[in-house]
């Protein structure tokens, strides 16, 4: 009996969402993220489908360079690897909802819908995160996901750059096609980029990615909600609403609403890194090109200890 009350509530639900005059929800796809206005070339990096084995070598890495990220998990990936979500949320990464199975929205539904998107959302709250964001799978929704999105108070976000790392890694990401179908000129590239955790490749090619967006033009690397908050530009985001920047700790995953749309403003100019402060809790150290040649410079090897030099067949191969 119980079950079938949460059907009928369900669907009920669902009818409201669909006939109940509701605005129309808001969309964060590729054109409104490539005219987002901002005073720095700010990019992300997004992973969706995690987390996964992989994740924890990613997190490492991306706490090595002093990057946040935002990722889109799944529900019973979640409820798979509950510390993984909590370490991701404790070093100051964004995460959002992805569903909790993966189907393709389109095809499933309304109740189903609601549910997939519903049991993810109560998985990840019980884990300490807020999710702001839904980001549907292979980027497939209509309408009624729209409306059952802001009804759980998400807003449906997408990409501006896909990697396409599900079929082979790309030689050089900072000329991936945008949604658009163009690539960035040297020095301007910025944008949503959109990678999976739950493949080993792509969290290896970690160094590359970052050394290849750095030189595309990437001045500093924030979370979803920071690039489209509008933090780094001295008018409002475009459809969100100026606030005042909180703590770190209770900004990382704010459960804001976007207000009444803007008249997006395009722009292609770039500012110098660092033109505004941003908690580095949750943005990317600015780039500046000599840090990147400290980088690249060779480190001296240190000196092995008498008995490991006389078994070099015992040490660690290189990751």
């Amino acid at each position: 009996m119980g079950c079938r009350w949460k059907q009928l509530w369900m669907a009920l639900f669902c009818a409201v969402l669909l006939c109940g005059g509701k605005a129309q929800a808001w969309i964060l796809d590729g054109n409104a993220i490539m005219d987002q206005p901002m005073r720095e070339n700010l990019c992300v990096l997004t992973f969706d489908d995690g987390p996964s084995p992989n994740t924890p070598q990613l997190l490492d890495s991306l706490a090595e360079y002093g990057i946040p990220a935002t990722f889109f998990l799944l529900g019973r990936q979640a409820e798979r690897f509950p510390d993984l979500v909590r370490r991701t949320l404790a070093e100051g990464h964004e995460v959002g909802n992805h569903s909790y199975s993966h189907p393709n929205f389109r095809r499933i539904s309304p109740a189903r819908r609601l549910e997939e998107l519903r049991r993810t959302d109560d998985i990840l709250r019980k884990l300490g995160a807020a999710p702001r964001f839904f980001r549907p799978p292979y980027g497939a929704f209509e309408e009624s996901t729209e409306q059952i999105a802001e009804g759980l108070g998400l807003a449906v976000a997408l990409w501006s750059l896909d990697s396409r790392d599900w079929q082979r890694l790309p030689a050089n990401y900072a000329q991936l096609l945008s949604t658009r179908g163009s690539s960035y000129a040297p020095g301007t590239l910025r944008g949503v980029f959109l990678f999976h955790d739950t493949h080993k490749r792509t969290v290896d090619d970690l160094p590359r990615i970052v050394r290849d967006l750095r030189a595309g033009g990437c001045q500093r690397f924030v979370t979803l909600s920071d690039y489209v908050d509008g933090l780094l530009d001295p008018e409002p985001g475009m459809r969100m609403v100026r606030r005042a920047l909180p703590a770190p700790e209770a900004a990382a995953f704010s459960r804001g609403r976007p207000a009444a749309p803007e008249q997006p403003v395009a722009t292609t100019q770039s500012f110098p890194a660092g033109t505004a402060a941003l908690p580095l809790a949750r943005s990317s150290r600015p780039w500046s090109g000599e840090a990147v040649a400290q980088e690249n410079a060779p480190q001296p090897q240190a000196a092995q200890p008498p008995d490991q030099a006389d078994h070099p067949a015992s040490f660690p191969p290189a990751s």
